[in-house]
């Protein structure tokens, strides 16, 4: 759709059939949360274009939206196995940056596959976030082999920004390749491939035995931009940890905490709601870039 003059957004609506759905609804606020969470700490830096850039929403409307601006680029994919070296070590660059920068937010992607993250000659961007959680949150049962990681497609444990490494790892061999990993370790011919070398600890099933995000860059022989300039504790997160303690205690008191998991829709997954995650606004409009 078309905001003021030549001002072109993408938006995603929740639709009115599903507002009895708390579970969407949540999906849509943590979507929110996010986005407006990395634009608070990455909108002017240099390194912005690397996520989707996040428009406005209002979730107090009939049918609440969320948008961004248009995608740029196109798919991994379609670079599948055709990827120069040059583009390899950039894209593979990039996506590791991401990553790390996501963790500093607390931030797990979770959508990351070679049909969502797109390239455009310079830039990866990573896709929307909408099936995105907070690091430290119970895993939910979601993603497709080989691009989500084992733990998270079993739903087992806690949300952990190495999750995203996995699917990282998943989609450089892809791109390498042009075929699909193992979905539950590393890919065979994997000491046949330098340029996943420094992956390879990202292959592995579970979280705790990949290298962290800082140490995979380092390894990349690229800075670590948050390397002794953290971001600034936020002053509101101890009022959002009493609102999160609040709100457990009362759903175990109301028996809400088995509730099935309820469909989100197609391609938007079930998930926490935005003051669990950021404590974000009600409403709120972007400027243009």
């Amino acid at each position: 759709m078309t905001l003021g003059e030549d001002w072109r957004v993408m938006q995603y609506r929740l639709a009115h059939t599903a507002r009895g759905d708390h579970r969407a609804r949540d999906r849509l606020e943590a979507e929110v949360g996010v986005g407006l969470a990395v634009r608070r700490a990455f909108g002017d830096a240099p390194y912005h274009q690397l996520f989707a850039r996040f428009g406005g929403y209002h979730l107090d409307v009939r049918e609440p939206f969320v948008f961004y601006e248009p995608a740029r680029g196109r798919p991994l994919a379609a670079l599948a196995g055709r990827a120069t070296v040059k583009e390899q070590e950039r894209i593979r660059s990039e996506l590791v940056l991401a990553v790390r920068l996501l963790e500093a937010v607390d931030v797990v992607h979770r959508g990351l596959t070679p049909h969502t993250v797109r390239w455009d000659g310079r830039h990866v961007r990573l896709p929307e976030p909408c099936l995105a959680t907070r690091a430290g949150h119970p895993r939910e049962a979601l993603g497709e082999a080989p691009w989500a990681a084992p733990e998270q497609r079993a739903g087992h444990g806690t949300a952990d920004p190495r999750d995203d490494l996995w699917s990282v790892a998943q989609v450089m061999y892809h791109l390498v390749t042009g075929r699909e990993g193992d979905p539950d370790g590393p890919p065979r011919d994997l000491a046949r491939l330098p340029a996943l070398g420094v992956l390879s600890s990202a292959f592995a099933p579970t979280a705790r035995e990949r290298d962290h995000p800082a140490e995979v860059l380092r390894m990349l022989n690229r800075q670590d931009p948050l390397q002794g300039r953290p971001l600034p504790a936020d002053p509101l997160d101890p009022g959002r940890r009493a609102f999160d303690e609040e709100l457990a205690r009362k759903r175990a008191a109301l028996g809400l905490d088995g509730d099935p998991v309820a469909e989100a829709g197609p391609g938007r997954a079930p998930g926490r709601g935005l003051r669990a995650l950021f404590g974000a606004g009600r409403t709120g409009m972007g400027g243009r870039r």
